[in-house]
């Protein structure tokens, strides 16, 4: 399934087929790809840097940019040291990189992280062994089965239906040699105090860990980091080729990003209104049958117990009038074809409203309705 092309759009709408739609899909969770002053910050960026850094970090393309950017990010989600990265896959490899480097042989994944995950893992050279989602019992069977040292990796918010990954149980069963590495591309600005994250959420030792996360989500920006100690990041940046032979992110979205952190730190409100509406749109869900959600993420995967042509013909009736549910075929989601919807800070109550307008008439065959109610 091809998803349309969008011809404009705002935080919360799009036009795309000739027509606007309110959108609850993506991840710009905060609103801040769209937000004035990181805008402003992009445009003044340009007559200072121009496009592109032109080059390697290592050669000519490291910037003042980059490396402010790195400092607010390490203090932000509060970390020894970052690196920046040109973007979320690269953030993956080049961690894995610099944790082989230092002694890792092994990986032990949920078998449904992000496929950059297990990509990075090959092209590390670990051996790769997979528990079963979410089950902490299994990681430790399969992580006591491996010599020291091994690196434990999960999403910690999963893409696919926002589960959350048992991010303290996964760092408690590490063994003194071991490392836990949170990809945290859905955690970052959704999770913990005014969003710094899946550590500062669950209160983890950074103590043997790794964080990983792109700056084109939450953030709204471009690129990706990797967070952790003093030793591993300059491990990273002597051993890892795919930070030392990659062009980073554009200065301009660089320069955006450390007003996006910025933003997160002024306005805290933008933070409450996620958590705000995560929780209305949890809660329109379990009115009309599905009790699964966890609204401390934004994300929201369902079938209802529908057969995908009927998922089909309410995506349709919702496009007529004038919301986009977006309908997709991720692997990771509770079937084959489900919604996968999101909801950001920027969603005002009357878009929600009309939100609810659209699925409150739906009926789930697991538990349908009472006559005459309403969700």
């Amino acid at each position: 399934m091809t998803a349309p092309p969008l011809d404009t759009s705002t935080a919360t709408t799009a036009t795309l087929r000739g027509r606007e739609v309110i959108v609850f899909g993506g991840c710009n969770y905060l609103g801040l790809a769209q937000h004035p002053s990181v805008l402003a910050a992009a445009t003044a960026a340009l007559n200072n840097y121009g496009l592109s850094a032109s080059a390697s970090r290592e050669t000519t393309g490291n910037t003042s940019a980059h490396q402010d950017l790195e400092r607010a990010l390490t203090e932000f989600c509060g970390f020894e040291s970052g690196l920046l990265v040109p973007d979320g896959y690269i953030a993956n490899l080049a961690a894995l990189q610099a944790l082989a480097a230092s002694g890792c042989s092994a990986a032990v994944l949920d078998e449904r992280a992000h496929p950059s995950l297990a990509d990075a893992a090959r092209m590390a050279g670990l051996e790769l062994h997979r528990f079963r989602h979410l089950d902490t019992g299994h990681a430790a069977q399969c992580l006591e089965r491996l010599k020291p040292r091994a690196v434990v990796i999960t999403d910690s918010v999963f893409a696919a239906d926002g589960a959350i990954a048992p991010s303290t149980d996964l760092h408690a069963m590490l063994r003194p040699e071991d490392v836990l590495l949170l990809d945290d591309c859905h955690g970052f600005c959704v999770l913990g105090n005014q969003g710094r994250g899946t550590a500062d959420a669950f209160a983890l030792s950074r103590d043997r860990l790794v964080v990983t996360t792109t700056l084109a989500k939450g953030l709204g920006c471009a690129g990706g980091v990797v967070l952790g100690t003093q030793s591993l990041i300059e491990t990273c940046r002597r051993n890892s080729t795919a930070y030392i032979c990659t062009t980073p992110a554009s200065p301009i979205l660089t320069v955006a990003a450390i007003e996006a952190v910025r933003v997160m730190q002024r306005h805290a409100e933008l933070h409450e209104s996620l958590c705000a509406n995560s929780n209305r749109v949890a809660a329109l869900l379990r009115s009309i049958g599905d009790h699964t959600q966890d609204p401390r993420t934004p994300i929201f995967a369902f079938t209802l117990g529908l057969s995908a042509e009927t998922l089909r013909e309410i995506h349709q009736r919702a496009w007529d009038q004038g919301v986009w549910l977006p309908l997709v075929e991720y692997p990771g989601g509770p079937a084959p074809v489900y919604f996968r919807l999101s909801v950001s800070a920027a969603h005002t109550p009357d878009q929600i409203d009309k939100l609810t307008a659209v699925l409150g008439s739906v009926q789930s065959p697991t538990c349908p309705l009472p006559s005459g109610a309403k969700p």
